[in-house]
């Protein structure tokens, strides 16, 4: 072999060997492939398909322990009774009436449901403990409104209403008269709706 072509084989070798050096050097010097993140599509937990339990629902109640009617008797067609009625309203509890705001109305009925047909007169008088601030007034001709402001939780108290008559329209259904507890509201928002009354009168055919 002559110098020349000796010359020329080393030269490549070293040229390979330079190749392979810098193919090694450049594989140990690339940054390691980062882990692959954890599965997004990984499945959630399951919701509960179970119903959730509501709390049972207050048993409605009346606000007064019993109301107390002393009633106006017969009321002729066409004119008005010649007594006058008497309401009272009693707690059941000392503190069965929030110390807040609160009312509830007393209507009237004739024998066939109508309204229009019976009225209060006078003006109602209104007899409770100061604590309340009770009110009586009409809001209608066949409605009475009683209302408080706050209550005492330390004592019974009492409402009674007085000062009213019922007149009774020539048209008027015959028959006992209704009176319902109604309109809730407030602190007196816990009674039951249309509690009917002990009848407060009697209409009868006008003489």
């Amino acid at each position: 072999m002559s110098e020349r072509t000796f010359r020329a084989v080393v030269a490549a070798v070293l040229v390979g060997a330079l190749v392979l050096t810098s193919v090694v050097a450049f594989a140990v010097l690339q940054p390691l492939s980062p882990s692959p993140a954890p599965d997004a599509t990984a499945t959630a937990p399951r919701a509960s398909t179970e119903t959730p339990t509501r709390p049972p629902t207050p048993t409605p109640h009346l606000v007064f322990e019993k109301v107390d009617v002393t009633t106006v008797g017969n009321v002729p067609r066409g004119s008005v009774s010649g007594t006058s009625l008497v309401l009272r309203f009693t707690e059941p509890s000392i503190d069965a009436i929030p110390d807040s705001a609160g009312s509830f109305t007393v209507t009237l009925t004739d024998g066939a449901g109508v309204g229009a047909t019976l009225a209060f007169m006078g003006t109602p008088s209104l007899d409770a403990p100061g604590s309340l601030g009770a009110r009586a007034e009409l809001v209608a001709p066949n409605v009475l409104k009683v209302s408080i402001v706050a209550s005492d939780r330390l004592n019974i108290e009492p409402i009674t209403v007085t000062g009213l008559t019922i007149s009774a329209a020539s048209e008027a259904a015959l028959g006992p008269i209704t009176a319902t507890l109604g309109a809730f509201n407030g602190s007196l928002v816990g009674g039951t709706e249309e509690v009917a009354l002990p009848s407060p009168g009697t209409v009868i055919a006008g003489e």
